[in-house]
C-alpha cells in the first residue's frame, strides 16, 4: 500500500509541524487506501496500470487524503453536534475508476 506520502497527507491536515500523530495519520491512511480500492471493485494492481503503472491515479489519491482527513477531523461516529457526511466530491473522484461488470 503507501500511495499517499505521509509528508504530504500532514501537510494536507496541516499537521506538518509536529510528529506527535505520525502513527495515527499512517493508520488512516492505510485505512482509507483500503476503502477506497474497495469502492473501485478493483484490485491495486488494476488501479495502478490505469495510472501510471507505478501508482494509484491522482484522483483516487486525493480521495484518499479527503477521507482520511475526514477521520482525523471526526474520530467519533457519534457526537452531540450534528456531524455531516463526507461530500460528493468523494464519490465524484471515486466513481470513474469503480469496475461495474465482472469479467
Amino acid at each position: 500500500m503507501a500511495a499517499v506520502d505521509l509528508a504530504l497527507f500532514k501537510k494536507h491536515v496541516r499537521a506538518d509541524d509536529f510528529a506527535d500523530d505520525d502513527t495515527y495519520l499512517q493508520h488512516l491512511l492505510d485505512a482509507a487506501e483500503l476503502s477506497v480500492i474497495t469502492a473501485t471493485h478493483r484490485t491495486e494492481d488494476e488501479l495502478k496500470a490505469i495510472g501510471n503503472g507505478e501508482t494509484i491515479p491522482t484522483p483516487l489519491i486525493q480521495a484518499i487524503m479527503m477521507l482520511a482527513a475526514h477521520w482525523y477531523n471526526q474520530r467519533e461516529s457519534v457526537s452531540n453536534v450534528q456531524m455531516h457526511q463526507v461530500p460528493d466530491s468523494l464519490s465524484a473522484l471515486i466513481k470513474p475508476y469503480r469496475k461495474l461488470v465482472s469479467e
